[in-house]
């Protein structure tokens, strides 16, 4: 499934209705006392405060249903859909103190449809999707979630859009098979096959109690205290010049946004091959090749990283820390500072190859990893400073996910809302069962858009590169997308790393 901005969604024309999460008549919802993630709790806050000038923060999935739309049936599936998942029944209120949670039981909500009318070109309705997403995924109100269909005589496309509160980037691969299995479920009367799955509510109340174990002269953070302190109190930002003069854009400009294949699935393949004979892994690999093409890229110009200089960035990496949050949909993720050495020779043509730093991409992965579990927002109370993300990386195989293999069948595509930045890149590297591609958004500036794909197609060149040398044979299996042992179980960091008594809540 593809990652791109909805204007690259071509949604065939067709009426348009709009389904919204109600209450039934006489339902209240209960004071909560659980309470939102560190994630959650900033990004309400922050919404708060702008008052509607933010970028909005949805994340969004378009899909195929069989047939013309069975309204009874559809209508069913997203009710047990809704039962099924208790962050998409609990909201979030600022106070003056904080951000209070407030949560429907199951089988305490209806659904209202709301007739928008027929759009007959592809582009119109498209920016008709992306105002109504806007409009009805404000995280200081619930519902902060609404589904769309897209009706015509032979077919129809099913929308959804959650303020991002509510879902990370897995959490929208996981929706289209759910429904999908929902609404065919309730077409032929018979109980859905699916698994349980714990609630992310839960999840945020064990996420705090966790991390409030943790002081500013614990490992992990006096970690992220170093790493704020090479970058000069400063996270790291792209290693490549985004305006004239290597300067930042002065003001927010919008961003533009890329989805480009790096090889296809018999490279994908090839290229884990080659990563796995010398020591490392797909994901490792995708460091190596970003930390290189960073290099590379600029040389010869005096732009990039030079020679035997450390690339740095964050690193996203999901929470699902327990089999019981594999299939729950939620905000599971975490940031971790990253860096890797790059050694003399490495910014030539000649220089180190993407292989040669499978060794130290391995370290550096398993360096980082543990760090992801103090969340940022908790890492900033604790040293007392702002740190607002710049540039960001991050690695997934999303061929675990359910309904992997059938989501070209259902023409699934997974959507961001546009965005605007001064410096601000974010470059994922996704892995599906059609090969391996890089999604990203940047400053939609003439210089950053050239220098953004300059930097994905040299990371391109790498891969193809390293995988043009693999050896005949099968890649390895698919990893599940839960990690064996939850946050608070993660090996110690080190010996001042704190294990405190509310680590247990953490189990699977």
């Amino acid at each position: 499934m593809r990652f791109t901005e909805i204007a690259d969604y071509s949604v065939r024309p067709g009426r348009v209705a709009r389904w919204s999460a109600t209450p039934v008549e006489g339902a209240q919802p209960a004071v909560d006392p659980r309470p939102p993630s560190h994630l959650q709790q900033a990004h309400v806050r922050k919404a708060a405060a702008t008052a509607g000038s933010a970028d909005p923060s949805w994340l969004a999935i378009g899909f195929d249903l069989d047939g013309p739309l069975d309204e009874e049936a559809w209508r069913a599936a997203l009710l047990r859909w809704v039962d099924r998942h208790e962050t998409l029944r609990s909201g979030l209120d600022p106070t003056p103190g904080g951000v209070r949670r407030r949560t429907w039981g199951p089988g305490r909500l209806s659904l209202s449809r709301t007739e928008i009318g027929a759009h007959h070109d592809p582009a119109e309705l498209s920016a008709a999707l992306r105002e109504l997403f806007t409009a009805h995924t404000d995280p200081t109100r619930w519902p902060s979630f609404v589904a769309a269909t897209v009706e015509r005589a032979d077919s129809c496309t099913a929308c959804l859009a959650f303020d991002h509160g509510n879902v990370d980037g897995y959490s929208i691969l996981l929706v289209a098979q759910e429904l999908q299995e929902l609404y065919a479920a309730a077409r032929e009367d018979r109980p859905a096959e699916l698994p349980e799955v714990g609630s992310y509510v839960e999840f945020c109340a064990r996420e705090r109690e966790y991390s409030e174990g943790f002081e500013r002269t614990d490992e992990p953070v006096a970690r992220w205290a170093e790493f704020l302190a090479d970058g000069g109190g400063e996270l790291p930002g792209f290693p490549l010049p985004l305006a004239e003069g290597a300067a930042a854009p002065v003001t927010r400009v919008s961003q533009h946004g890329l989805c480009e294949w790096l090889v296809d699935d018999a490279g994908a393949a090839a290229f884990e091959r080659a990563c796995r004979r010398n020591g490392g892994s797909a994901f490792a690999g995708s460091l190596a090749g970003l930390a290189l093409a960073a290099s590379r890229s600029g040389a010869g110009d005096g732009t990039g990283l030079g020679e035997a200089e450390t690339f740095r960035a964050l690193l996203l990496m999901h929470t699902r820390s327990a089999r019981q949050w594999a299939r729950a949909l939620g905000w599971f993720v975490g940031l971790a500072p990253v860096e890797l050495a790059l050694p003399v020779g490495a910014g030539t043509p000649d220089g180190i190859d993407l292989l040669d730093l499978m060794p130290g991409a391995g370290a550096a992965l398993r360096r980082a990893k543990p760090l992801s579990a103090v969340p940022v927002p908790k890492v900033c109370e604790l040293l007392g400073v702002e740190a607002e993300p710049r540039f960001v990386v991050s690695y997934m195989d999303l061929r675990a996910s359910p309904g992997a293999s059938s989501w070209n069948e259902w023409r699934a595509r997974a959507l961001h809302a546009p965005a605007s930045s001064t410096d601000e890149v974010y470059v994922w590297i996704n892995r599906s069962h059609d090969g391996i591609y890089a999604t990203s958004r940047f400053p939609g500036t003439p210089r950053a858009d050239t220098a953004v794909r300059e930097y994905i197609a040299r990371l391109r060149h790498l891969v193809r590169t390293a995988a043009a040398t693999a050896d005949p044979g099968s890649a390895p299996g698919i990893a599940p997308l839960w990690t064996n042992g939850a946050v608070a179980d993660r090996t110690p960091v080190g010996a001042g790393t704190r294990r405190t008594g509310s680590e247990k809540g953490f189990r699977a």
